[in-house]
C-alpha cells in the first residue's frame, strides 16, 4: 500500500508541475491564481516525496537543485515549490551524499544537455527528439533501484 501512494504522489507531483508550468509558461488559463495554487501543490507533493523515503528525498532535492543551476526556477509558483521542497527536506530529511551528488550530475548534466539542444542548437534533429523527452529522470532512478 506505501507503495502504492509514493507512486500516486509521484504522478501528482509531475502532473503539478506540468500544469504550474504550462499556465506560467504556455499561457494556460483556468482561473485567477491557477499558477500559484499549482505551484503550492507541487511543492505539496514533493514535500510528500521527501517524507516517503530518504533515497527518494534525495533525489527530489537532487531535481530541484538541478532546476536551480539550469536557472529554471524563473516563476514565482516555480519558486514556491523550491522553497517547499528545500524547506521539508531541511526537516524531515537527511542528506545521503552518494545519491544526492549521483542524481544531481545526471539530472544536471542532461539537463543542461537538453537545454542546448532546444534553446541554443535549435536544430529539430534526432538528439533533440531523444534529449526532449527528459528520459534522464526515468532512466537514473529505475537504474538506481
Amino acid at each position: 500500500m506505501e507503495l502504492v501512494i509514493i507512486l500516486l504522489c509521484a504522478v501528482l507531483f509531475g502532473i503539478t508541475k506540468k500544469l504550474a508550468d504550462l499556465f506560467n509558461e504556455h499561457g494556460l488559463r483556468w482561473f485567477k491564481g491557477d499558477a500559484l495554487l499549482f505551484g503550492f501543490l507541487w511543492g505539496l507533493f514533493g514535500a510528500l516525496l521527501v517524507l516517503a523515503d530518504i533515497d527518494i528525498a534525495n533525489l527530489i532535492l537532487a531535481m530541484v537543485i538541478a532546476y536551480l543551476i539550469r536557472a529554471r526556477i524563473d516563476y514565482r509558483n516555480h519558486a514556491i515549490a523550491t522553497a517547499i521542497v528545500i524547506i521539508s527536506f531541511m526537516f524531515f530529511s537527511a542528506l545521503e551524499p552518494v545519491v544526492f551528488l549521483s542524481f544531481l550530475a545526471a539530472f544536471t548534466i542532461f539537463g543542461m544537455l537538453k537545454d542546448y539542444l532546444g534553446d541554443v542548437r535549435k536544430k529539430k534533429d534526432i538528439w533533440f527528439m531523444i534529449n526532449e523527452r527528459s528520459f534522464y529522470y526515468y532512466i537514473f532512478p529505475l537504474i538506481f533501484l
